[in-house]
């Protein structure tokens, strides 16, 4: 491709010096190699998590793999199509409705325990990930393979910037800025316009919370997005209020409560649990409802009980966040 549109160039540029009888200036215009060599690509450098310094010395990746599911949903937001990625069921059941794979990229293993050998087997030019991704024992071996980066997981100081952020960083590291701010531009759109939908529905300054309750044996515990997480804060940026008032932990702004933690909820909560159909069973109805202490909560009697973001990755990047931001519209009736 690159070498299609160097000869078009040198054609063009022998053409337009004999229109104007210049033969002897044409005589000196680039040769195609020449023209090939001014629009080689450069290498790329970013510095990731770690505080390290990461170059792509053959330019802009184009084959990659992704070893968490938020950069594997940054890279296929911005056009490229991943050559493997860790556990791509998993993501097709919690993050595919907000962006869906194109291809069948290869598994190459769980997260954070990826398959060297299947890595290698790829021979990408590219590895990304997260903080974990790559155990530390093995993140030598990894980067004989590609130039490995690993991201973020997460900033509960500013979730929408530090998600503007990794998805400009990815984008870098693809070549691909000019879709990198189309999407992001879509991002603002979308909270903007959705916004004014919750407004005109009077739901302004309503509280909502995202939860995923899960059940291990008799043990019920609910996680909880509080007001520092990426979810809650599109909530806060369309004009809904957070129910869940806790900062969660510095990580990702999580906190876990049991049934009797719920009534600290307000009785006007909008109470949203994560949904994936991929789940063998709903716990809300197999697990809580029944209990006369979930029954009894305002809330639930009221019916302001919703399951929310089913194939939307709460953790992800500006696609995720926008499913999310339209999923809320949707869910409160907006």
């Amino acid at each position: 491709m690159r070498t299609a549109r160097a000869l078009v160039a040198a054609l063009a540029v022998g053409l337009t010096l004999t229109a104007c009888g210049t033969t002897d200036e044409a005589a000196d215009a680039p040769s195609e190699a020449d023209a090939a060599e001014t629009v080689e690509a450069q290498p790329v450098t970013v510095t990731d998590a770690r505080g390290q310094e990461v170059t792509l010395p053959d330019g802009p990746a184009e084959r990659v793999v992704a070893l968490e599911w938020n950069q594997a949903e940054m890279v296929t937001t911005l056009g490229v199509d991943l050559v493997g990625m860790s556990d791509p069921a998993g993501y097709e059941s919690w993050v595919g409705t907000g962006a869906p794979l194109r291809t069948e990229p290869e598994d190459v293993g769980v997260r954070q325990e990826p398959s060297i050998e299947a890595v290698a087997d790829l021979e990408p030019d590219l590895i990304i990930g997260a903080s974990g991704s790559v155990p530390e024992e093995a993140m030598e071996q990894m980067e004989r393979i590609a130039p490995v980066v690993v991201m973020g997981s997460a900033d509960v100081a500013d979730p929408l910037g530090a998600v503007r952020d990794e998805f400009t960083t990815v984008a870098t590291l693809l070549g691909k800025e000019t879709q990198a701010e189309e999407v992001l531009t879509e991002l603002d759109q979308t909270l903007t316009d959705n916004a004014e939908k919750i407004d005109a529905a009077g739901l302004a300054g309503a509280p909502v919370v995202l939860t995923s309750p899960y059940a291990e044996g008799a043990n019920l515990t609910i996680r909880m997005h509080g007001p520092r997480t990426a979810v809650q804060t599109v909530a806060a940026e369309m004009g809904l209020a957070a129910a869940w008032e806790d900062p969660g932990d510095d990580a990702f702004g999580l906190s876990y409560t049991d049934l009797e933690g719920l009534t600290e909820l307000s009785e006007d909560t909008r109470f949203l649990y994560w949904g994936n159909d991929g789940d063998e069973q709903d716990v809300v109805e197999a697990e809580m409802a029944g209990n006369p202490l979930w029954d009894g909560l305002p809330f639930v009697e009221d019916g302001q009980v919703h399951r929310a973001a089913v194939g939307i990755w709460a953790y992800g990047g500006p696609a995720s966040m926008i499913a999310w931001s339209d999923d809320l519209v949707q869910t409160l009736g907006a």
